[in-house]
């Protein structure tokens, strides 16, 4: 949120023309000069001054000059500082987004998602003019650390000093072991271990999806959440329409004939006739669902890529909920 004149510490008065300065550094290097760059979003235009910063030990290695990894996306050899000054001042106070899939934890910071914002624009542009394939967006807890100022053109008003601002929830601290499994989980673990069993591509690709939301990448979140759907979808229509004696050529036409109603269709019609006088899943989950697969063809088909971050998520529970639904009807059968 942009602001006007505003009183800082009680004391200072900063001009409502004064531009939000966030210094940073990023865990790994964006492939480019260092030098600053101005980057249009919107009706602004920011200014971002990347500085390369090497590693002191590179993988044992050591000296005066420069070393870089190839593909350092995780910055073992050098790392990026990073300093974007926003046209405008920001509400440092602001309250941002709260994501929904990554359980309960405080919204996040709006005046940090908005430096995210020109970050990544700028970041996007890079890797497609360089063609450095590898390098990929920041994420919120990629930048821990930040210092903000505002600036008049003549005067630095210092603002705020962030430190570990994770938007993922705080830390754990204790005496044992931080990663603790329920003995059934353990169990569980053991036999798929011992015995080579098959793991539920299902899941594993819902498990994709939450990942992706962790990496903010939630057009890859829809993609992996609606292919998950699919798999618990199909294996239900296939199994309760052999139970209740659909022939096996009709089922197969819902799911793959040249005349098949799609994957929309397999939820909201042919699902509710397979579920008669069975538990019903509510109207609301269904309507998230198939607005998610509606979004997945058009990222698939349209190269749709205006995917937002809250209705994904939103999308992301109701696949999750439509999936136990499912799983709970096959157990069942």
């Amino acid at each position: 949120m942009e602001i006007d004149s505003f009183e800082l510490g009680g004391k200072k008065t900063v001009p409502k023309n004064a531009h939000t300065v966030f210094s940073f550094r990023l865990p790994y290097a964006i492939p480019i000069p260092d030098g600053t760059y101005p980057i249009r979003v919107g009706k602004h235009i920011a200014e971002i001054s990347i500085k390369r910063v090497q590693r002191e030990r590179v993988e044992g290695f050591s000296g005066t000059g420069t070393i870089q990894m190839q593909f350092d996306k995780y910055g073992k050899s050098s790392f990026s500082s990073v300093q974007i000054k926003i046209p405008w001042a920001i509400d440092l106070s602001e309250k941002g987004r709260k994501p929904l899939v990554l359980g309960d934890i405080p919204p996040r910071s709006k005046a940090k998602e908005t430096l995210l914002r020109f970050l990544n624009h700028f970041i996007e542009t890079v890797r497609c003019v360089t063609e450095e394939y590898w390098v990929e967006p920041a994420r919120y807890q990629d930048v821990l650390s930040y210092e903000v100022f505002y600036w008049d053109g003549k005067r630095k008003y210092p603002a705020a000093l962030a430190m570990l601002d994770t938007g993922v929830g705080g830390f754990r601290i204790g005496t044992g072991h931080p990663f603790q499994i329920k003995p059934e989980k353990m169990q569980e673990l053991t036999d798929i271990l011992t015995k080579e069993l098959e793991l539920d591509a299902s899941k594993i690709l819902l498990l994709n999806s939450k990942d992706a939301c962790l990496q903010e990448d939630f057009r890859l979140a829809i993609i992996e959440a609606v292919t998950a759907l699919e798999i618990v979808l199909y294996k239900f229509i296939r199994r309760q329409g052999e139970k209740i004696g659909i022939p096996k050529e009709h089922v197969e036409t819902y799911i793959t004939g040249p005349n098949g109603i799609g994957l929309t269709g397999n939820i909201s019609v042919i699902l509710k006739m397979l579920t008669k006088g069975l538990e019903q899943i509510n109207d609301e989950t269904i309507k998230e669902c198939t607005g998610a697969i509606r979004i997945r063809n058009k990222i698939l088909h349209e190269g749709f890529r205006d995917v937002t971050s809250t209705d994904t998520e939103k999308k992301i529970i109701a696949i999750e909920g439509m999936m136990t639904y499912l799983n709970r009807l096959l157990a069942s059968i």
